[in-house]
């Protein structure tokens, strides 16, 4: 756990995200989340810490910190990008390119297959970079955790001064484990919620995405398991259990 103090000089305006109030800092190479909705900064971390029992390469994910920020819960992160490497997410891309929100470009096609067709291909042609691998492994984890934020400004590309580019590494998980689902009734049983969880971008399931992508890795479910037996007992920790032992075995 961390506690820091940051000043307004290192607030960012970040585009795209799904909530405009929460507050983000960039400073001294860590990015710090403020929380905005439910405990973003406690599911961030515990995903992230899953991902390190998972056969994911390090650089393939961003992993988090849970702390407090100006006195506020939160989360922080290092930058992935380096020095002569800049990001840009697949939204931002496909509008400066086609004028026109790849979410709502999206919404002309029929089904998953032909959504999802239409992404890789675009990105194809535009950067010459295959994004299925890439969409396999995100789908996977969003499959296990439930995320309901997978819109396109969280995926993207790293592109370097050569005018090489590669996907980013996997990052802003912190509506997932039925954090923010204001449908969620934590008296009911965990089945039921799970029902409740509605995914994106190309399907309102979670289930046929990942069968439409294909597992993307695999995770030591013991090990997290018996890792997840030393962390504080709470609601996000009991959602993650669950899926490891209802839905990590792929």
């Amino acid at each position: 756990m961390f506690n820091v103090k940051i000043s307004d000089e290192f607030l960012v305006d970040t585009e795209g995200t799904s909530d405009g109030t929460q507050l983000k800092f960039l400073c001294d190479g860590y990015w710090y989340k403020e929380d905005s909705e439910g405990c973003e900064g406690e599911v961030e971390y515990l995903v992230s810490k899953l991902l390190t029992f998972s056969t994911l390469k390090a650089e393939e994910y961003v992993v988090y910190e849970q702390g407090n920020i100006n006195g506020k819960a939160g989360c922080r992160s290092k930058s992935f990008l380096s020095p002569n490497q800049s990001f840009i997410t697949l939204e931002k891309l496909h509008g400066n390119v086609v004028g026109v929100p790849l979410y709502k470009k999206i919404e002309e096609f029929k089904g998953i297959a032909a959504k999802a067709t239409y992404v890789v291909d675009f990105c194809r042609h535009m950067l010459g970079l295959d994004l299925t691998d890439y969409f396999r492994k995100v789908f996977t984890l969003d499959y296990i955790v439930l995320n309901e934020d997978r819109h396109f400004h969280n995926l993207g590309i790293i592109m370097d001064a050569e005018g090489s580019y590669k996907p980013a590494p996997i990052f802003d998980n912190g509506k997932s484990l039925l954090n923010c689902n204001l449908s969620v009734n934590r008296d009911l049983p965990m089945e039921e919620n799970v029902r409740r969880v509605i995914a994106r971008p190309f399907s309102g399931l979670h289930e046929a995405t990942f069968e439409y992508f294909g597992k993307g890795f695999d995770i030591d479910v013991q090990k997290a398991l018996r890792w997840l037996e030393t962390e504080p007992d709470g609601y996000y920790k009991k959602v993650l259990v669950f899926r490891l032992n209802t839905a990590a075995g792929l």
